[in-house]
């Protein structure tokens, strides 16, 4: 039975093989990135709340050194336009991306420095909550990497350019758009944060049931 409802009820299948498999997803994403930073977006009430709750139960049993799980209730802390609360996520993170590094080659293409770790975050539908956390998470650690290469004074940001500002954000809402509809056949519905051409009423008309 299709369910055309806007948030159709949470069936979770297998709960007793979904530890297992996890555990394999987690392994696989050490193996390819080194440390993993499992961010858990969902809210933690309702049918999204019991899903929260079996992830993080699954998620107990793969912790370790490099492997952390955290919960950030996206919804309840930022809701619907307030993303500027996302800088409460960073602190919490920024110790495991600082510690995470990224890759630096110098002229002769030599490496320099090289990125161990990466930050692994999950929501609900098609890819919002993940699209405007991920864009933050980029935009810090570019912002890093320009102080780095002495293209960025100390206290600059993306932020203080306007070009730069609008052309990020036009790149990663095509990003999030792209990977949206490969998986659920719609663009990503908080494209309005992460994107400068799309007006700021439409961010509350996109989430009708949000």
């Amino acid at each position: 039975i299709v369910d055309l409802t806007y948030k159709p009820k949470f069936e979770i299948v297998r709960p007793d093989e979904a530890p297992r498999v996890l555990e394999r997803h987690i392994l696989d994403l050490r193996k390819k990135y080194g440390s993993v930073l499992a961010v858990d977006l969902v809210n933690k009430h309702g049918g999204e709340g019991r899903l929260s709750e079996k992830f993080e139960s699954s998620m107990q049993h793969v912790v370790s050194d490099d492997v952390r799980y955290l919960h950030f209730d996206f919804h309840h802390i930022s809701g619907h336009v307030h993303f500027e609360r996302l800088s409460i996520l960073y602190e919490q993170i920024v110790d495991f991306l600082e510690k995470s590094g990224y890759l630096l080659l110098n002229e002769k293409g030599e490496k320099m420095k090289e990125q161990t770790g990466v930050v692994r975050t999950n929501c609900i539908d098609c890819l919002d909550s993940t699209n405007v956390t991920q864009s933050m998470i980029g935009r810090r650690m570019l912002e890093i990497q320009l102080r780095r290469i002495d293209i960025f004074g100390a206290e600059e940001t993306i932020s203080s350019h306007a070009n730069f500002d609008d052309n990020f954000k036009i790149l990663w809402a095509n990003h999030g758009d792209d990977i949206s509809i490969q998986y659920s056949g719609t663009p990503a519905l908080k494209g309005d944060f992460v994107s400068p051409e799309r007006e700021d009423h439409c961010l509350i008309m996109s989430e009708p049931g949000s």
